[in-house]
Formats: C-alpha cells, sequence, structure tokens
C-alpha cells in the first residue's frame, strides 16, 4: 500500500478492512481526540485527495463530547479550487492558506 509520501508499506488485510473502523482501529482518531487537553485547530485542504471530507466532522463531534478533555476545537476548510489529489493533503500548492489559517487562530489564542 502507498503510504504518505508515495512509500510503499506492507499492510495485512486486517489492517486495511479496519484502519477506520471504531471499534477495532487503534489508529482511531475519535477515541484519541476527546484525550487532548489542549485547543486544537483542525485544517483540511479543500482539494484533499486523501482524507474524505466527512472524516473532520467525526472528529469535531468526539472532541466535543461530553467528558472530552478538549477546551476548543476549530475546524477550518481551507479554500482551493484545484482538482482533489493526494500531494494537496499535504498543502503543496496552497501554502499560503495554510500559514494564513494558522495565523489566524493562533491570533485567536490567549497564549
Amino acid at each position: 500500500m502507498r503510504w504518505l509520501g508515495g512509500v510503499e508499506t506492507p499492510v495485512t488485510a486486517q489492517h486495511f478492512l479496519t484502519y477506520r473502523n471504531e471499534q477495532t482501529s487503534a489508529a482511531d482518531g475519535t477515541y484519541w481526540i476527546s484525550r487532548i487537553p489542549r485547543p486544537i485547530l483542525i485544517l483540511r485542504d479543500e482539494a484533499d485527495g486523501l482524507v474524505p471530507p466527512f472524516e473532520p466532522f467525526m472528529l469535531l463531534s468526539a472532541a466535543r463530547a461530553e467528558g472530552s478533555l478538549v477546551p476548543s476545537i476549530k475546524y477550518v476548510l481551507v479554500p482551493n479550487h484545484r482538482p482533489p489529489s493526494r500531494e494537496r493533503h499535504q498543502f503543496a500548492d496552497n501554502t499560503a492558506a495554510l500559514t494564513d489559517a494558522v495565523s489566524a487562530w493562533l491570533a485567536e489564542q490567549d497564549l
């Protein structure tokens, strides 16, 4: 399986089939995100071809659930009108918009 950056990574069928399964995956972000006791910023490039558009909303929901340690969370969809691609998962051609979004969020924080 090609992983981030195009690196070949061996993956078992079980891992592949259960990666996003909330009941079995050790990589389940919806389980771990609620245990982060810090403000969180989730950014997604609008042309991200790797992460499905629904996933940030799953993380937002988990971070806002009762008992969560997350004091605040914000989701920003960074505009990008190019076609979706894997490279855009890394904001390859959208760094200015990424920097602007992070800078605006940091300015909102009480540091």
